[in-house]
């Protein structure tokens, strides 16, 4: 019953697994290409809401390159143009009474989705699962970021990511 966001979703290996676990998943996914196959994965899998925004800390339009690994903003030169959104205007467009989870591997951008979801970190304290293998800086980086937003969090980092949550009280 959990609701799940998962960005960078990819082709949906995560959101699979979350809605196969009973989750709504909100699998944010900007790639036209990896949509293709993420519209398969939701189709078998159910619960899941294929959303085709990158989340950012402003809603504008990026330059993306694309490999087979996934997407990647840039300043300059070819690419495909993206649409980004804040975390916080998507809850309160779709009228959403919680997240409960957040999966963020978005190429070095979680610090931007961050700062885009203030308010979801104040109200809803999801617990979070952040990849910070983009830049060395992003363990710490990201902890103040969430700090800041809500200082309740707790924080561990193991391997290449950083865990959040607010301990029950």
């Amino acid at each position: 019953g959990d609701v799940v966001v998962d960005a960078g979703a990819w082709i949906g290996p995560f959101s699979a697994y979350a809605a196969h676990k009973g989750a709504q998943v909100y699998a944010f996914e900007p790639s036209p290409e990896n949509q293709k196959i993420k519209k398969i994965t939701a189709e078998l899998n159910g619960s899941i809401e294929i959303v085709p925004y990158a989340l950012y800390d402003k809603v504008t339009e990026l330059t993306f390159t694309e490999n087979n690994v996934g997407s990647k903003v840039v300043q300059e030169g070819v690419g495909i143009k993206v649409t980004t959104t804040t975390l916080d205007d998507f809850v309160r467009s779709h009228s959403l009474k919680r997240i409960d989870f957040i999966k963020s591997d978005i190429e070095g951008a979680e610090r931007n989705m961050l700062k885009g979801a203030t308010w979801v970190l104040q109200n809803f304290a999801p617990k979070l699962s952040l990849c910070t293998y983009h830049y060395k800086e992003d363990p710490e980086l990201l902890a103040s970021i969430i700090l800041a937003a809500n200082p309740r969090y707790k924080n561990k980092k193991r391997k290449m990511k950083l865990f959040a949550w607010v301990p029950h009280e």
